[in-house]
């Protein structure tokens, strides 16, 4: 997949004195934005990519698991952006150090998980019930890096419990925070119900720094809606790219007034056996236990899927498992022709 040139007519998005060349940005999913899918989200186009979130403790640590999730190629992911989470600001300033010697050109700090073990440690959106302490913490990142510092947050923890995003704004900003992603979910609701992109607009509103939106962006066509209509200055994908990078492509051709294409069989096929290699690289003998969850993304909503899983979870070589996926695929063309 090749990616697609802006169109002249829409400026890039700045973030501090970092410019993205499209608005159409790939989350910070655990799971999801290991270096593999990220690479291939990065070749479709994509005007940003995210590391997963690493703890700020560990990566201060220089511990070896949290390296790994820094892992990158700069000639293809830039900028580079890392996700830290953390509530030590000592550990939070020496973890970003560490991310920007390694390349990053951008930090960004998780105060939005809503996942229960990372809520219940004090850190994501357990965070917004202190603003105070969040605000410190803020502080020393940006004092620790000159690499711009962006957060990615919730409207608040749970309706009357803690600040809102719309009271945290203008102190985020006063701190230096370079832009905020919002999905608009309080964290107590998790992923349930409908994202709120009307308090995207409201916060983009008045804002001064870019306002990024993300939650339930599930196609291209969502995605240039989301961009036009609710004053976001980008737009942020995560579970809708779940074995569909070449979504981010899709949203290009729509942004430049062209048709959104779809993947053929044999091109999800191409991109799945892509991202098992690159998987393989870069997870060794661990990769095919990832593979069992990974290559099911690729096939959601075909004829066959159910059994595919069944015989994908006995296979334990990659060229097995690559072996049932082609079948598959084979499959879904003749359907098609």
């Amino acid at each position: 997949m090749t990616p697609t040139q802006p169109p002249p007519a829409e400026p890039a998005l700045k973030i501090g004195p970092v410019a993205l060349a499209n608005p159409f940005l790939l989350a910070p999913l655990a799971g999801l934005s290991d270096w593999p899918f990220r690479r291939l989200a990065k070749e479709a186009g994509a005007g940003l990519t995210v590391t997963e979130m690493a703890s700020a403790t560990a990566l201060a640590h220089r511990g070896r698991a949290t390296l790994a999730l820094l892992t990158t190629d700069p000639g293809l992911e830039k900028p580079f952006c890392v996700q830290l989470f953390g509530k030590n600001p000592d550990h939070l300033a020496e973890a970003a150090r560490v991310a920007v010697d390694m390349g990053a050109d951008l930090i960004d700090f998780n105060l939005g998980c809503p996942a229960r073990k990372v809520v219940g440690s004090g850190h994501g959106a357990a965070l917004l019930k202190e603003p105070q302490t969040l605000l410190g913490l803020v502080r020393a990142l940006v004092r620790a890096v000159r690499a711009p510092v962006t957060v990615k947050t919730r409207p608040a923890f749970a309706p009357g419990v803690g600040a809102t995003v719309f009271e945290l704004l203008p102190r985020l900003a006063d701190e230096g925070v370079a832009a905020l992603t919002l999905h608009p979910r309080p964290a107590s609701a998790g992923f349930a119900g409908e994202a709120d992109w009307s308090l995207v607009a409201r916060l983009a509103e008045k804002s001064p720094i870019p306002i990024i939106g993300s939650g339930d962006v599930a196609s291209p066509e969502q995605a240039l809606e989301r961009l036009r209509n609710y004053g976001a200055a980008a737009v942020m994908i995560g579970r809708g790219a779940k074995g569909r990078p070449w979504l981010f492509r899709q949203c290009l051709e729509l942004w430049q007034g062209g048709r959104a294409r779809e993947a053929t069989p044999s091109e999800r096929l191409a991109t799945a056996e892509r991202h098992a290699r690159l998987l393989g690289e870069f997870m060794g003998r661990r990769a095919a236990f990832k593979l069992r969850t990974v290559l099911m993304w690729y096939v959601k909503g075909w004829p066959g899927a159910a059994e595919f899983r069944a015989r994908l979870c006995r296979e334990e070589n990659l060229e097995a498992q690559l072996g049932l996926l082609a079948e598959l695929a084979r499959r879904q063309e003749k359907l098609q022709s």
